[in-house]
């Protein structure tokens, strides 16, 4: 598990892993250290992880792209969240620019009786090159569509928040 402080300004955010006994106390030290916004990343396939994060979330994100075996994988995750009483919703990645791959699966998510966020965040080259040289979309290409995909996603969710 790897809680991901950050803070919403200019400053880099910190990066702070930690075994989900433990969550609590990162938590804590986040909130001391002026924290106002926090991560928390699992693995898909550690549901007792996944849980304790999501008890400890006041919102979970869950990324999916839009094709068969990720929306088929959803399903434990959105059980946890519901599991854990804590709001969720799911975010599209990985969407290709053109086709109906978006439509087809929000009707799919649908199935599970949770909502899907706006902002979807496209296909696009800069996100793998920015993986590649450990940079975020923003890093990479500050001004590019891959960047703005990602600004209007942070500052929605913390509209939600």
């Amino acid at each position: 598990m790897s809680p991901r402080a950050s803070r919403p300004s200019s400053l880099a955010s910190p990066l702070v892993s930690a075994q989900a006994t433990r969550l609590p106390q990162v938590l804590d030290a986040a909130q001391a250290e002026g924290a106002q916004l926090v991560f928390i990343d699992t693995a898909p396939h550690s549901e007792s992880t996944a849980l304790a994060a999501a008890r400890a979330a006041d919102l979970v994100l869950i990324p999916c792209r839009p094709a068969i075996l990720d929306l088929r994988a959803i399903g434990t995750t959105i059980d946890l969240a519901k599991l854990a009483n804590t709001p969720a919703l799911v975010v599209l990645n990985a969407v290709p620019a053109r086709g109906n791959l978006a439509h087809d699966a929000a009707e799919a998510i649908g199935t599970y009786g949770i909502a899907i966020a706006p902002h979807h965040l496209g296909q696009r080259a800069a996100f793998q090159h920015a993986l590649t040289l450990g940079l975020t979309a923003q890093e990479y290409e500050p001004r590019g569509k891959a960047a703005e995909e990602v600004q209007a996603r942070a500052t929605w969710t913390q509209q939600q928040l």
